[in-house]
């Protein structure tokens, strides 16, 4: 349904920058979206005085934002960059009352709205360019459908104590990739690493990434510890299924501590300090990044390469009990390319030695596009036909990659129905289906019980 003050910043848009070089007229149908989004964040370009436009609202969208801007929102200031802030709340669905150009109370009233749905109740109602670049954008800073309480007051909290770091966080309720980075982010500030503009030269900063440096600085807490490191655990284990009742309240007590253990069972962790519930960096690993901690030690492997009788010896000789093998396909292109399917002789030398074989199906550029149901029936004959042709047992489970980093908003559109197309076609052929990607695709798949 049509939202007429949404059509009425469409209109005004196209009329008052349709012949602005670089500006891309919206379609007018009252509907708000990215395009429109868009529309006002090079609208706000031009009236910056910057004459290469784009979609993004970048460094020096921002810098001028506050050297120009700021110093003038107040009451009784008229101008275009009022009206487009204005625009911009009513398409955020937060009213300002008026669409005028002037900035009144009543768009102070809507700034403060957005400022306490992002976590700051007391919000002082200073625009900034953080707060510009947070309204100018379709991220939610209400409860959507499908989010999570605990999440969207995870989300705030991190606003309030880590902004500076990431600029302002959707507070939806989603657990998505900007809040597990936020989350990252966070645990390099309690570290001690500082935001790279405030870094001197050859000083490590925060970045986001759980690398080497972050690595070496993450705490092992136990029972008794208190402070930052300790919420960012509890939220973490919280978004990974666990401490569910919480209390979010930096204190490390026995119930945490159970569940760090519980944790550790989950991902059967051999770390002595996980199981007794004391969190190290296999811990933290396991809970922030999807690779966990890589030095962990395996019991299980999975390669792209046609195993040689030296190369299985390898990987027994190294504890591996496990090996995960691809049923079809190649790797590479050009001269690099090379077969990755499994071979009968590989079966026979691989069960010789003692290891067991999970078969996996991946046969795909890894993209988003890729899945949908169709394609998963597809991809379920032909696992099926290659397992059968290489006498893989009926019933084992043949496990379906979605190597892909799928936010948690379009799991449901793509990889459930994937899963459906895959599950209805593969145990008509006597097999099971597993799926083999991050733990939340893991996990949605499972729970709709297309995948065991």
């Amino acid at each position: 349904m049509a939202d007429e003050m949404v059509l009425e910043t469409q209109q005004w848009l196209n009329n008052n920058y349709g012949n602005v070089p670089g500006f891309e007229k919206v379609k007018e149908d009252g509907k708000t979206g990215w395009p429109t989004m868009y529309a006002l964040i090079r609208a706000l370009q031009h009236e910056l005085g910057i004459t290469e436009l784009s979609d993004n609202f970048g460094t020096e969208t921002s810098n001028r934002f506050d050297s120009k801007i700021v110093p003038k929102l107040e009451i009784g200031y008229k101008s275009n960059v009022v009206r487009l802030i204005q625009y911009a709340f009513w398409c955020k669905g937060i009213s300002p009352v008026e669409s005028g150009g002037e900035f009144t109370e009543y768009t102070l009233k809507a700034i403060k709205e957005l400022q306490s749905d992002a976590g700051f109740p007391n919000g002082d109602g200073k625009f900034t360019s953080k707060w510009a670049k947070a309204l100018f954008d379709m991220s939610a800073f209400v409860l959507v459908s499908g989010g999570d309480k605990t999440v969207r007051t995870m989300q705030q909290w991190l606003n309030v104590n880590y902004n500076i770091y990431f600029g302002i966080l959707p507070c939806d309720g989603i657990y998505q990739r900007a809040t597990n980075t936020a989350l990252i982010y966070a645990l390099q500030s309690e570290e001690g690493l500082p935001p790279e503009s405030e870094a001197t030269e050859g000083q490590a900063f925060a970045n986001g990434n759980y690398g080497n440096t972050t690595t070496q600085l993450t705490p092992t807490l136990q029972v008794g510890d208190s402070g930052g490191f300790v919420e960012i655990l509890q939220y973490g284990l919280y978004v990974n299924g666990f401490y569910k009742k919480g209390p979010f309240n930096r204190n490390f007590t026995d119930k945490l501590a159970t569940e760090i253990s519980k944790f550790a069972s989950f991902m059967e962790y051999d770390s002595r300090n996980a199981l007794a519930g004391i969190a190290d960096i296999t811990t933290f690993k396991g809970l922030l990044i999807s690779s966990g901690d890589t030095n962990r030690t395996a019991i299980g492997a999975d390669t792209s390469t046609q195993l040689t009788p030296a190369q299985v010896k390898t990987l027994v000789d190294n504890g591996v009990k496990y090996v995960g093998r691809y049923l079809t396909g190649s790797v590479g292109s050009g001269l690099d390319e090379r077969n990755k399917y499994l071979t009968s002789e590989e079966i026979d030398n691989i069960l010789g030695s003692g290891l067991s074989i999970f078969p996996i199906y991946q046969d795909n550029y890894p993209e988003v596009k890729y899945f949908n149901k169709e394609q998963g029936i597809s991809d379920a004959i032909a696992a099926a036909k290659a397992a059968i042709k290489l006498g893989v047992p009926y019933g084992t489970i043949i496990y379906f990659a979605v190597d892909v980093d799928v936010e948690d908003g379009d799991i449901a559109g793509t990889v459930i129905p994937y899963f459906e197309g895959v599950f209805g076609t593969l145990t008509g052929y006597g097999f099971r289906v597993g799926v083999y990607g991050t733990r939340n695709v893991c996990q949605r798949v499972i729970d709709q019980k297309t995948a065991v």
